[in-house]
């Protein structure tokens, strides 16, 4: 509760009193905005802050970035309701060494550098910051605004507006109103003010130096004056009179406890901003989250439909070493189990498909064990190139691909379904490997990659350079943050592997996951016609070269447009050549309905085989009929942390057969972010 407002008692001075002369450090000190909760911590008011000015760098940098990660990595899509990463790799905006502005005023002119001190003081639930020279208030800042806007009320009947302007010098001491002509205060600055100049008020020309509580701003204004004084004595003609100096000698002596605790204040904050500047970054761990429920009722399809709830989690530990770099850590833990749906081609078996999967499949069934699906490190390594090095992705082929493919995506936050999230030429390979970013010019980024499947495995078809593998090379094209347009052109192998019932080929849009089976994208035949039984009785290897082109397009803010083609040329080495499709047309609704909800449609086809060719002759015999993929979904935001996404998809002629019933789906996604 504010403070009661008294009047300073004159205090005539005893004959025989000591003098306390204060004490003047040879340091000059500036004051930085009390913006962050960082500076806020150090000081003792949260509505003052000053800090020494060998010490304004670092303040001003834990300031401005206390986790300054640099990234735009499509691995961090499940974290992405967080604030932590914002920018690019190549986003200067943002970087570290982009401090922000120090507010400074004229520097002490005295020959031995005395200290000039500058004062911050911010209103009640104001962000606005003013300066004041040779002023400063230790005491609470809630007790000490309550009783300012008090005493303005009782002098002028009405509120002041808050002040927001720069404070101006004050000429006469008569400009500042809460100082009463009969005061003794009033007679000693009068003096002083007028002959010297070294008092500024505030905004509203006040000086509130008249009452109990603000006793430490007038502390200050007197020691500004000292200084001002002491610059004067110090000159080879010295002008301050005997009767300036008495009184100098008898305010020192009535404000000696204010100001020593003024300098005890000083004190113990350069010692607490140099501990900050010592420990300016400390390395640091965060822990993220994305956890969702799915339940899918399957309204018609022949196989497995039975309505099902499942879910999925995601954990990421984000660690920094150099406020620049990011280790990423990711654990997802699921029970998605696929269902059996349109098993056959042709009338003939060839696996389940996986058309119309929801996003929470994403991950394959994990049987709720915890599985290290990201485990990279990032780091810059110069102005223009990032670096990051893949000891583990089994989540996005390519971890530096901008998420913003389009601009609404978030995995568990966007489209219902898996292929609706991301373009399916990024689910081809998967494992440890390195990726550069490069920026060739301002809105351009080059991205190279390369990702060995199994990377960590010894034996002579494994290994970083002599097993299945992915190769890229990428450009990203965003001049405008509304427009964003993407190439990419992407070699791959892949072989096959023995299991106790056989051999497999490894190609599917699966990651490299093995235990995803079929994959969790497209039709059975997209991602299993190099499995024995399927196209032909033994498993054969595959070499890839992939293309595409995608992009988005912000008509309005409330109106965005996107999509991808993707082809795949797959050889069936010593077989045939394989030709795979996929496409795909999406619309959002920012803001549907209310702020912070997102409305979508997507209409396209899942990686479909539409052909196989063994030199220039089609041979196999399986059907290619377009299966269309239908989706129309609501993200209804509840809070920051919680949505539900109700959702309809339609998979016409599943399988890529239109004697195959279509598989219409209703679902509901919880989506929790923390």
């Amino acid at each position: 509760m504010p403070a009661a407002e008294t009047s300073s008692p004159e205090v005539e001075t005893p004959a025989n009193a000591e003098v306390v002369e204060p004490e003047i450090n040879a340091e000059t000190l500036i004051l930085t905005e009390p913006q962050s909760p960082a500076v806020a911590e150090i000081n003792a008011n949260p509505n003052v802050a000053v800090f020494p000015r060998e010490n304004a760098a670092s303040v001003a940098s834990i300031q401005a970035n206390t986790f300054p990660i640099q990234t735009n990595s499509s691995f961090l899509a499940p974290f992405n309701n967080t604030s932590l990463l914002k920018s690019t790799a190549f986003d200067r905006e943002n970087s570290p060494s982009q401090l922000p502005d120090v507010v400074e005023t004229k520097q002490s002119i005295l020959p031995t550098q005395t200290k000039q001190l500058r004062v911050a003081e911010i209103e009640p639930n104001s962000k606005e910051t003013v300066t004041a020279q040779n002023t400063a208030a230790p005491q609470n800042s809630q007790t000490r605004s309550s009783a300012v806007e008090s005493d303005t009320r009782l002098q002028n009947g009405t509120n002041r507006s808050k002040p927001k302007n720069p404070l101006a010098q004050v000429t006469s001491v008569s400009q500042l109103s809460d100082v009463q002509p009969t005061d003794w205060a009033f007679q000693a600055l009068q003096s002083l003010v007028e002959r010297y100049g070294c008092i500024e008020g505030y905004p509203d020309r006040t000086f509130r130096g008249n009452r109990a509580m603000t006793r430490y701003e007038f502390a200050a204004g007197l020691n500004a004056c000292l200084e001002k004084i002491q610059e004067l004595i110090s000159s080879v003609k010295p002008s301050v009179s005997e009767a300036d100096l008495n009184s100098l000698r008898r305010l020192q002596q009535e404000f000696a406890a204010e100001l020593a605790t003024l300098r005890g204040r000083v004190d113990s904050l350069e010692a607490r901003t140099a501990k900050l500047e010592a420990t300016q970054f400390s390395t640091t761990s965060r822990l993220l989250g994305n956890i969702r429920f799915q339940t899918n009722a399957y309204f018609s399809g022949e196989g497995d439909t039975e309505t099902i709830f499942q879910h999925i989690a995601y954990l990421g530990i984000l660690t920094s070493f150099t406020g620049r770099d990011l280790l990423l850590t990711g654990i997802g833990i699921t029970n998605t189990v696929f269902p059996d749906l349109a098993t056959t081609n042709a009338g003939k078996f060839v696996g389940s498909t996986r058309e119309g999967a929801a996003d929470a499949s994403a991950s394959g069934d994990t049987g709720d064990a915890a599985r290290i699906i990201t485990l990279q490190y990032q780091f810059p390594l110069t102005d223009k190139i990032n670096v990051n090095v893949i000891a583990g992705n089994r989540y996005r082929f390519d971890p530096l691909t901008a998420r913003r493919f389009l601009p609404y995506y978030q995995v568990g936050n966007g489209p219902a379904s898996t292929f609706a999230e991301a373009p399916p030429i990024y689910l081809l390979g998967g494992g440890a490997g390195l990726a550069i970013d490069y920026e060739m010019f301002k809105g351009t980024v080059l991205t190279l990659t390369y990702i060995s499947t199994f990377a960590n495995e010894p034996g002579s078809k494994a290994g970083l350079f002599n097993g299945d593998y992915v190769a890229s090379a990428q450009i990203n094209y965003n001049p405008v943050r509304k427009f964003f347009l993407q190439g990419v052109y992407q070699n791959g192998y892949f072989g096959t592997r023995t299991f106790p019932d056989g051999q497999i080929g490894n190609f599917g849009f699966n990651n490299g996951q093995f235990f995803r089976g079929n994959g969790f994208i497209g039709s059975a035949l997209a991602n299993r016609f190099d499995d024995p039984g399927v196209l032909f009785d033994e498993a054969s290897a595959v070499s890839t070269n992939a293309y595409h082109v995608g992009g988005y397009y912000e008509i309005t803010p409330k109106f965005v447009i996107g999509g991808w083609v993707d082809y795949i040329k797959a050889r069936l080495i010593g077989k045939g050549d394989a030709d795979i499709w996929t496409y795909s047309a999406q619309v959002a609704f920012p803001d549907l309905f209310k702020q912070g909800n997102l409305g979508g449609l997507v209409v396209g086809m899942e990686p479909t085989l539409t052909g196989f060719k063994k030199g220039d002759r089609y041979v196999g015999t399986f059907d290619n009929d377009t299966s269309l993929h239908i989706e129309a979904y609501y993200r209804y935001q509840v809070n920051n942390n919680i949505s539900v996404t109700p959702s309809v998809i339609w998979i016409t002629a599943p399988n890529q057969d239109a004697d195959n019933e279509d598989i219409v789906i209703g679902g509901v996604r919880t989506t929790f972010n923390f």
